[in-house]
């Protein structure tokens, strides 16, 4: 019986075709002899044809917008963007703080917190002012999307 262990890792490849020909060979030959084994093998062939059978079916369109556009997914989405935002932020600030505190630092790490600092100020300016200027020319801004 404990050799029957060795030969339970190989039924599902069996059943998946997977195993090469020397052992299927020797896990057929195992399962003509040994009944316990069998009757696993029988029990996943069994479970394997009902999942076969099984089908899933794809939501609609209408259903994942639906999803897409609800106020949770909505509140989960501008949360998680503000708190990413917020994140990088305070690890600029912070970087920011100790670059000027403490005095350790060389010019290279210096110039590459201001550099990250100016390009995220930038960034942020021009998205605001993106925004501002779309929404002032936005023939849609009344329609609720």
């Amino acid at each position: 019986m404990n050799n029957c262990e060795s030969y339970k890792g190989l039924l599902v490849g069996l059943l998946d075709g997977e195993l090469t020909p020397e052992e299927t060979v020797r896990i057929n030959e195992h399962l003509a002899r040994c009944a316990a084994c069998r009757s696993e093998y029988e029990q996943l062939r069994e479970t394997t044809g009902k999942l076969a059978s099984m089908s899933f079916k794809e939501p609609e369109d209408a259903v994942l917008d639906q999803v897409w556009r609800s106020p949770y997914s909505r509140f989960a989405r501008n949360a998680s963007l503000v708190m990413i935002i917020a994140g990088y932020a305070s690890l600029i600030a912070y970087g920011v703080y100790e670059v000027l505190t403490s005095g350790k630092e060389e010019l290279p790490a210096k110039i590459a917190m201001a550099a990250i600092v100016l390009g995220f100020v930038i960034l942020l300016c021009q998205l605001i002012r993106e925004r501002i200027k779309t929404y002032k020319t936005d023939p849609y801004k009344e329609i609720e999307r």
